[in-house]
C-alpha cells in the first residue's frame, strides 16, 4: 500500500452516493483508486484490534487466537486503506476472521462493533 495522492479539484470524477445523488470524487493520481467520500468511512487497524481485545476479555480467547486474527487482518490486501475501503466492507471481513479464529457467532461479534 502507498500513500494516496488526490487529484486536483477540476479532475474529479462524478459518481453516485447513496441517498445524495451525484458528487465529485477525488481519485489517487498514483494508482487510480477513487476515494470513498461516503459517510461509511473505514477505520484504522487499531479500532478493530481494540474491539477484538474487548471480545477476548468477555470470552475465553487466547493470545494465540488473537494474534492469528490480527495477522490475517494485516495480511488482507487493502484492509487498512481508509482512502478506498468502507467501514461496512471492513466489518464483513472482521466478522469472518473472528468467526474463524474465535469460534463465535456473527450476532455475538456484531454486538461489540459500534
Amino acid at each position: 500500500m502507498h500513500i494516496h495522492q488526490s487529484c486536483g479539484g477540476n479532475e474529479r470524477i462524478w459518481l453516485p452516493i447513496e441517498g445524495i445523488g451525484l458528487a465529485p470524487h477525488p481519485w489517487c493520481v498514483k494508482c487510480g483508486v477513487v476515494k470513498n467520500i461516503s459517510p461509511d468511512k473505514a477505520k484504522r487497524l487499531g479500532y478493530w484490534v481494540n474491539i477484538m481485545a474487548e471480545i477476548a476479555d468477555n470470552f475465553k480467547i487466547t493470545k494465540v487466537q488473537q494474534r492469528l486474527a490480527i495477522k490475517e487482518l494485516q495480511s488482507y490486501d487493502g484492509f487498512e486503506d481508509t482512502y478506498a475501503m468502507t467501514f461496512s466492507a471492513q466489518k464483513k471481513i472482521f466478522i469472518e476472521i473472528l468467526k474463524k479464529y474465535f469460534n463465535l457467532g456473527e450476532t455475538t461479534i456484531n454486538s461489540f462493533i459500534r
